[in-house]
């Protein structure tokens, strides 16, 4: 009998404690790691704005191979958004949406969990949960402080606050070692490359092919430029930008492009011309300067960078020519803007 009281009395401690913490025990809760990498900011933020590329160095991905991901608006920055939903009970049901940014120095994310396979879950709860990145720069190196917070918990996930850390410590540690990993094995892309939203912009053009040869396809090119320009004079047609030429297909033995001018409106025009509009939505740019020969190397950089960033192209790639060459006799002055369509 003697010790059936014993353990009446751990039973009721326990139960006591039990209550204690659901009644008096903390409703908020904070973690936080801290890694040093060994690349610029600018780098480790296009990985943490990136939603298309958590998952290469997340610490949960490889907990449910089989889990199903479901991207929303932007693939990165501010309202980028992924939504994930697994049969693991250490994964569950969640989704993240980049809240807040500031270029190359900070990243704030909401969150929203749910643990019972509601695949139409909601966060109406009092329960908030947030992650951040803050990076500091100094000079070719960046510490990193990835954080979570909670607020608003209530009964009894106020024991997973209690041991917050310990559930949830590892797991930032093996994402960090891995972001750091992944950032430090980035390629060197020669150019800058942009993520911009493009308007659409009517042109009216002439569908031009060649060997892929540099020397022919200028040749190609400048027979239908002046196609486009005399039917532009013959009819009081204004330009409204820099030539562009569109890319249809291109491969070691041909290229097929159609050479536009932008125009105030979509039009009717004659067979031989096509009217239409440039692509648009989300897009990768870079800015190329010199001679036409070597503008290749240009989207070599964009079909890496779109490779390495899980990018999916979303419509033919462009070329804007800002510089005339015939009032610029300096190629290296030549300036080219190149726009690759992605989602």
């Amino acid at each position: 009998m003697k010790i059936l009281k014993i353990i009446g009395i751990i039973v009721l401690v326990i139960v006591l404690l039990g209550v204690g913490v659901i009644i008096f025990g903390p409703s908020s809760a904070h973690l936080e790691r801290q890694t040093t990498i060994e690349a610029p900011a600018e780098v480790i933020f296009a990985e943490v704005t990136n939603m298309r590329t958590f998952n290469t160095w997340s610490p949960w991905f490889a907990m449910d191979p089989d889990a199903e991901y479901v991207w929303e608006g932007p693939s990165s920055g501010l309202g980028a958004k992924m939504t994930w939903y697994s049969n693991d009970e250490n994964v569950g049901n969640g989704y993240m949406v980049i809240s807040e940014t500031r270029a190359n120095e900070f990243v704030a994310m909401d969150m929203g969990f749910d643990q019972n396979g509601n695949r139409d879950f909601t966060d109406e709860g009092e329960e908030k949960p947030a992650a951040s990145f803050i990076l500091e720069e100094d000079g070719d190196r960046t510490t990193v402080t990835w954080t979570f917070d909670i607020t608003g918990v209530s009964g009894g996930g106020k024991f997973f606050i209690l041991m917050l850390d310990t559930f949830l410590g590892s797991f930032y540690e093996q994402g960090l070692a891995s972001l750091k990993e992944r950032a430090e094995s980035r390629p060197d892309f020669t150019y800058d490359i942009e993520q911009i939203e493009t308007q659409a912009q009517p042109y009216i053009g002439v569908g031009s092919s060649s060997s892929s040869d540099p020397a022919d396809i200028g040749e190609a090119m400048g027979e239908a430029y002046g196609k486009v320009m005399s039917y532009l004079s013959a009819n009081s047609i204004e330009s409204q930008g820099a030539p562009i030429s569109i890319n249809i297909s291109y491969d070691e033995q041909n290229a097929e492009m159609i050479c536009a001018i932008p125009v105030a409106e979509v039009m009717e025009v004659e067979e031989e011309l096509v009217s239409g509009q440039t692509y648009e939505g989300q897009a990768l740019k870079t800015v190329y300067y010199g001679n036409y020969d070597d503008i290749g190397n240009a989207h070599e950089d964009l079909n890496a960078y779109i490779s390495y960033y899980q990018f999916e192209r979303n419509g033919q790639p462009w070329e804007e020519y800002i510089t005339d060459p015939m009032s610029e006799p300096d190629t290296s002055k030549w300036m080219t803007n190149v726009y690759y369509p992605v989602k």
